[in-house]
Order: C-alpha cells, then sequence, then structure tokens
C-alpha cells in the first residue's frame, strides 16, 4: 500500500468522530464521500447504526455518548463504506475490560454479517 483508498476502512483507537457532527452525521460522512447522497445515504447510516446497536443515539453528538458508545459509532462509520480491509488500530483500548470483550465479540459477528452478504470469505 502507498497510499489511501477507498477498499480500506480503519478504525482508530481513540475513535477519530468529528466532535461537532451527530452520530448520524458521522456515519454518513464516509458516505458522502463516496458519493451517496441525500435518502440513501440516510438509510445506510441508519442501517449501520442500528447494526451496532445505537438506534435511538443517531442526533447525539460524540460528547453525550459513552466511550463504547463512541467506538460504536467509529466502527458504523468504517462499515458503512463498505471497505475490502478493516484496519484497527487497538481500538478497543480505551474501554474497560467488559467492555473490550462485548465490542470484539460483537465486531467479529458484524464482519461476518456485512461480509457474508457479499460472498466474501474470511478467516
Amino acid at each position: 500500500m502507498s497510499e489511501p483508498g477507498p477498499d480500506r476502512g480503519i478504525v482508530f483507537q481513540n475513535f477519530a468522530l468529528f466532535p461537532w457532527k451527530t452520530v448520524i452525521e458521522n456515519v454518513r460522512y464516509g458516505l458522502e464521500k463516496k458519493g451517496i447522497k441525500g435518502s440513501e445515504a440516510e438509510a445506510q447510516a441508519k442501517h449501520f447504526i442500528d447494526l451496532v446497536h445505537l438506534s435511538g443515539f443517531e442526533h447525539s453528538y460524540p460528547s453525550q455518548l459513552s466511550g463504547g458508545m463512541q467506538q460504536r459509532a467509529a466502527i458504523a462509520r468504517t462499515l458503512a463504506i463498505d471497505p475490502d480491509i478493516l484496519l484497527m488500530d487497538e481500538p478497543f483500548g480505551a474501554l474497560d475490560a467488559q467492555t473490550r470483550r462485548i465490542m470484539q465479540e460483537e465486531l467479529l459477528a458484524i464482519w461476518k454479517r456485512t461480509k457474508q452478504n457479499r460472498g466474501v470469505r474470511h478467516a
């Protein structure tokens, strides 16, 4: 890899959410950069927000969310762009042990479901 590409998504340890954007605006951001706009971007963003169990928090700002919820929003934003490769920089390092374990299990389940829908195999 020599430069960023649309086939890769990254989830950072510090969440890297835009603090001035709500959860749904953060998730829509990558979709809009891919050229997906309007009601289609809204529907896809809501789908991934629901997938990470943040329904009801779409209009919350990152500062209004717990660390685990912020990480869920960051994961939804990354998965929404449908990357072939998901790069993660200790995404659960800032979370307590119980939340970390739950998030790891949920992320694996979500990744498997989204990739199965596309027919992609993974290890």
